[in-house]
């Protein structure tokens, strides 16, 4: 009989005897006939009611059997069928005692300390309700009673097998491209390009059907790859392969392709999968292609490969497109606002001024966004002397007069950024519907949101490249002035470091259509010139390099030190130019609280994988990043550990 059972028949027996009690002192002290006659209806009807109680206790009693007195002797192997096992231990923290489990197991550990033998149990005596431990190959579900010193054990091995089994066999979509497939056919005979095409498609079937991965090209370039999570993890483990695997390939016959993979997972909808697919493969081209990107549901976006600088594509129907898209996009617009990054240097200072030789080509208001505190040194002295300049009264704004210029059809074109959290003003991002965002840099996960057109190109040398490349497509004529000329050219010089990296045939074509436009090369380069300060200063931080690992250099201002971000890139250039230094790592206070890590590469190492470590980004060969501290030596040592993951990511490929 249950506990409530059994306090509800005391109860009822209690009542009974009162009511009895009362009714017997109520003939004794009265006498009258009605009263004895009231306390014999009152007596006779207890006792049955009696009765009848004890009689349905019996019956309950009788159906009620517990466990122990069905299974008896066999209730432990009732415990070992169903995998349960049971531990005491004393407050020793020693075994005193185990269930029949362990024999049947053949584990005797009665007497031992129970975390010299299970030490991962010791997180149950502090935070942990239920710990997973290995025990024989087998997986139990731990749970511990401080207040009896019990252990409860539960086999759960089975569970765990068929849920990873489970999660092994969701389905993952990739899509994957061949970057510069067309270049490489269009410019091969006819026997190079009949090589070009049997190869590369036989290096991608050989992975599939190693791999097991379903595979169906969509076009000459392009294929679309469906595997499950076991596939997935394989690949990951040996960092992708299949990239070095195909560029050494592509290699062997002279040419210059690599592989973009984008892939989808962590869903049940196949739609779903192929949008995330479909978007990594976007991310993936957007950071210059040779690599895999990951876009998951549950997770972080992830990043494998990108070992190879990005190559050049000589093929201009992009820039066309992108072109004409941009002209019927600045026509329908109201008015325009152009808008740079914080620290705005030459480029991003020089693409917002052929942005806006361009907009005023088609007649439209156009203004440019700039804060006079956050400009580099000498691209405030430029911007502060083209003020005077009669084409440029009222063009430069405050963010907070941009906000007031905001109407339902106002254009934004974000130049040399596409990070918000890197922009002038943030909050003009939100305002404004209509945007557009150019940029040179290589795609992080922060982005613009829902721009109307995109044009970013980690091939290109700098941002005033792609623009001026886009002055060829337009229908009407652009006008430019040997001083805005001038500045273009200067953003192109301080991006490439004086033609030196990052230079392709179009970064020449731009420089010469630059040179047509009448910009003076001697004034670009009096622009950069450093004053005798900045050059002691540049070299005060060049003189603290130290190697660190081979071929790389970290150098470092003075700790109570504000520096120009500028300036610490300068640094950096300088010591990129020793022999046999093939990275160059500039550290430095750029604010009360804020360290700048300026990084500079040979094409051998790719400083943005090491950026983005550390959350910045850039290129592949010049990147940067800011960090919330105000201690040097602390940065340094992030620094170092960040250099160490992406030098073992690297041995481990």
């Amino acid at each position: 009989m249950t506990v409530k059972m059994t306090r509800l028949r005391n109860g009822i027996v209690i009542v009974l005897l009162i009511e009895f009690v009362l009714a017997l002192l109520g003939y004794i002290f009265i006498s009258s006939k009605t009263s004895l006659v009231l306390a014999t209806y009152i007596f006779i009807k207890n006792i049955i009611i009696f009765a009848l109680i004890f009689y349905a206790s019996s019956l309950i009693n009788e159906n009620n059997i517990s466990v122990s007195e069905v299974l008896n002797d066999e209730a432990k192997n009732a415990f070992i069928f169903g995998g349960l096992g049971l531990i005491k231990y004393d407050k020793n923290r020693n075994i005193s005692w185990t269930s029949d489990l362990f024999t049947e197991m053949k584990i005797n550990i009665v007497g031992r300390k129970l975390l010299e033998w299970q030490p991962l149990l010791a997180s149950l005596f502090e935070d942990d309700d239920i710990k997973v431990v290995d025990i024989n190959s087998r997986k139990f579900e731990v749970y511990n009673s401080k207040e009896s010193r019990m252990l409860y054990l539960k086999d759960v091995s089975d569970y765990i097998e068929i849920s990873k089994e489970f999660e092994d066999q969701q389905i993952c979509v990739a899509y994957i491209t061949i970057d510069n497939y067309d270049e490489s056919i269009e410019q091969a005979d006819e026997q190079t390009a009949a090589s070009i095409q049997s190869n590369s498609r036989q290096v991608i079937l050989d992975w599939a059907k190693d791999n097991g991965v379903v595979l169906k090209r969509y076009k000459s370039d392009g294929y679309i790859a469906v595997f499950n999570e076991r596939t997935y993890r394989k690949q990951v483990e040996d960092k992708f392969k299949i990239l070095d695997i195909f560029k050494e390939q592509a290699e062997q016959l002279g040419q210059v392709m690599t592989l973009s993979i984008g892939i989808g997972r962590g869903s049940n909808i196949l739609r779903e999968l192929d949008e995330l697919a479909f978007s990594a493969l976007s991310l993936a081209y957007s950071r210059g292609g040779d690599q895999a990107t990951v876009k998951s549901n549950d997770e972080p976006i992830r990043y494998f490969g990108g070992n190879s600088e990005s190559y050049e594509k000589s093929n201009m129907i992009r820039a066309r497109v992108i072109a004409q898209t941009l002209a019927g996009i600045i026509k329908k617009s109201d008015n325009v606002l152009i808008m740079g990054h914080k620290q705005s240097d030459f480029d991003s200072f020089g693409a917002s001024i052929a942005m806006y030789a361009m907009c005023k080509a088609y007649g439209k208001k156009t203004y440019i966004i700039i804060d006079y505190d956050s400009l580099e040194e000498k691209t405030k002295t430029v911007a502060t002397n083209l003020c005077d300049d009669e084409r440029y009264r009222g063009v430069f704004i405050s963010p907070l007069r941009a906000q007031e210029l905001n109407m339902s059809n106002t254009l934004l074109v974000i130049v040399d950024n596409h990070k918000p959290s890197l922009a002038i003003d943030s909050n003009i991002l939100d305002i404004v519907s209509n945007k557009v965002v150019i940029d040179h840099h290589r795609r992080g996960e922060e982005f613009v949101e829902l721009p109307l057109l995109t044009y970013l190109e980690p091939a290109a040398s700098s941002t005033v490249e792609l623009i001026v490349e886009l002055f060829e497509y337009q229908k009407e004529e652009i006008c430019v002035t040997e001083r805005e000329a001038t500045i273009m050219y200067t953003g192109m010089l301080i991006d490439t470091n004086y033609f030196r990296t990052r230079v392709g045939t179009r970064t020449f074509q731009a420089a010469a259509k630059l040179k047509e436009l009448q910009a003076n090369v001697g004034e670009a380069y009096k622009y950069l010139e450093d004053d005798y300060d900045t050059t002691l200063t540049k070299l005060s931080i060049t003189q603290t390099a130290y190697r660190y690992g081979e071929g790389i250099l970290i150098a470092f201002g003075k700790l109570d030190k504000i520096y120009s971000r500028t300036l610490l890139a300068k640094a950096g250039n300088e010591l990129l130019g020793i022999s046999g230094v093939k990275a160059v790592f500039i550290v430095g206070k750029t604010g009360k609280e804020e360290i700048s890590i300026s990084a500079r590469s040979t094409r051998d190492i790719n400083v943005q994988l090491i950026m983005e470590k550390l959350g910045g980004g850039g290129h592949f060969s010049m990147a940067a990043c800011q960090l919330d501290m105000e201690d040097v030596t602390r940065a340094i040592n992030l620094l170092e550990e960040a250099v160490n993951m992406y030098l073992d990511e690297r041995k481990s490929e």
